[in-house]
């Protein structure tokens, strides 16, 4: 089996579609290629793809915000420079400007097939 992020990687012609457009990541801490590189920095080292923006759900983009009802701001990423928007923050739901960032949204949520857990709602 392959992820998503890594036939995306390891094939341009899945780039075309994306090619021209602005591009937001929605992820998680488990959104990773099979190396285990953030599908955030992946996705950043396509030269023909521009990332415009991230969102990340309940405990961040990345992990950081593991307390359990931890709300997160949001942020500029330091790396990428690209705003990263939580949806676990003053809003669950993206707003007009947040989607006003990006033409294409790729989603790259695992799910813990519970429920209960919060990923499905994002």
């Amino acid at each position: 089996m392959k992820f998503g992020i890594d036939r995306l990687l390891e094939d341009s012609t899945l780039h075309l579609p994306l090619v021209g457009k602005r591009v937001a990541l929605l992820a998680h801490p488990a959104s990773v290629t099979q190396d285990l590189t953030h599908s955030l920095d992946a996705l950043a080292s396509l030269s023909d793809i521009t990332l415009s923006a991230a969102f990340g759900p309940q405990h961040g983009l990345r992990g950081d915000k593991q307390d359990n009802m931890m709300e997160s701001p949001d942020f500029i990423d330091p790396a990428l420079g690209i705003p990263v928007f939580s949806l676990y923050g003053e809003v669950r739901y993206p707003t007009d400007a947040m989607m006003d960032t990006f033409d294409v949204l790729l989603v790259d949520l695992q799910d813990l097939g519970c429920r209960i857990y919060t990923f499905i709602t994002t």
